[in-house]
């Protein structure tokens, strides 16, 4: 099937796929992952790997799967080359501050509302929706209740992956964390855990309640959707990562530039620094950043550096 045809056969996807791609490494635990090499065929011999050069320095960009099921991490033969070329290896988060006991406080002081609950922040029909939906996983509500409407969200989506197989400490971020450290590494992050926060706790009241009422109306789909992401990341399959990027945050196109655009740009002032200096850097991130018209690809392109995808 070409991709076009691919294209026009499939539902549209919406906010939840998004979510998918995106959820940070928060509250990760201490395994590592044991990920396989694979052989180098036709179909995995292109990944979502892309390398930069300047006259001074080089740069892969490496995108990643959150969160995955346990055996399903094959390291590519041109990732594996990339990991051992590289002096630092930077990711979105540091995983130690990740998983420590500061940064779990600092998500319970901000996901939880003061002196309110769900049922006063939502309308009386998402609040409903939430309570079956909630029920339906086997989740105590009224221990719920009291999280704003992101974390609400993040709480059911996390909860249903889990359910399904899916898992944080098996995500792509852990492995070259994990082996950066070990192989004694530089390691550097993009960002803080409470800045990854405040990415959904800064979002209006309004934008919170449509985006928990899009991932409690899709919930029952998630599977089928991180299979067709998880799917098209590994085949590196770039056009139909941004073609499902765009569909998901079609309608939500302050989410768009809040969790994508905004941070794609900050993320531009540390990288040119490392492409103005000796050196090799692994640059470990979401997929979704890497693709589409704002990616940190396209930015890069954009800045004159040759990008080409191995």
């Amino acid at each position: 099937m070409s991709f076009d045809q691919w294209t026009m056969d499939r539902k549209p996807k919406r906010a939840l796929l998004a979510l998918l791609a995106i959820v940070f490494s928060l509250g990760l635990g201490a395994a590592t992952v044991a990920a396989q090499q694979s052989p180098a065929t036709e179909e995995t011999s292109r990944g979502c790997l892309w390398e930069v050069s300047s006259e001074k320095g080089t740069l892969f960009l490496l995108g990643t799967v959150h969160l995955l099921k346990p055996g399903t991490h094959a390291v590519s033969p041109a990732a594996e080359a990339a990991f051992q070329q590289a002096n630092t290896i930077l990711l979105e988060l540091d995983l130690d501050e990740g998983n420590s006991p500061e940064s779990r406080q600092v998500f319970a002081r901000k996901a939880m509302l003061q002196g309110e609950t769900l049922q006063d922040k939502v309308s009386s029909e998402t609040f409903a929706l939430a309570k079956q939906k909630t029920e339906a996983l086997g989740l105590p509500f009224d221990r719920l209740r009291s999280l704003k409407p992101w974390s609400f969200s993040l709480t059911l989506a996390l909860f249903k992956l889990q359910t399904l197989g899916f898992d944080p400490r098996h995500g792509v971020d852990r492995y070259y964390f994990d082996k950066g450290k070990q192989a004694g590494k530089e390691i550097r992050a993009l960002e803080t855990v409470e800045y990854q926060l405040d990415r959904f706790d800064g979002m209006s009241d309004r934008l919170q309640e449509e985006f928990l009422l899009q991932t409690l109306e899709d919930l029952d789909e998630m599977e089928e959707e991180i299979e067709e992401l998880v799917q098209a990341w590994s085949r590196g399959e770039a056009k139909v990562l941004a073609e499902l990027m765009q569909e998901s945050f079609k309608d939500y196109p302050g989410l768009y530039r809040r969790l994508i655009v905004e941070r794609n740009k900050n993320w531009l002032l540390e990288i040119d620094p490392i492409l103005d200096r000796p050196g090799t850097t692994l640059l470990v991130v979401g997929a979704l950043h890497l693709v589409g018209p704002e990616s940190v690809v396209a930015l890069l392109e954009k800045q004159g550096y040759t990008v080409k995808q191995l």
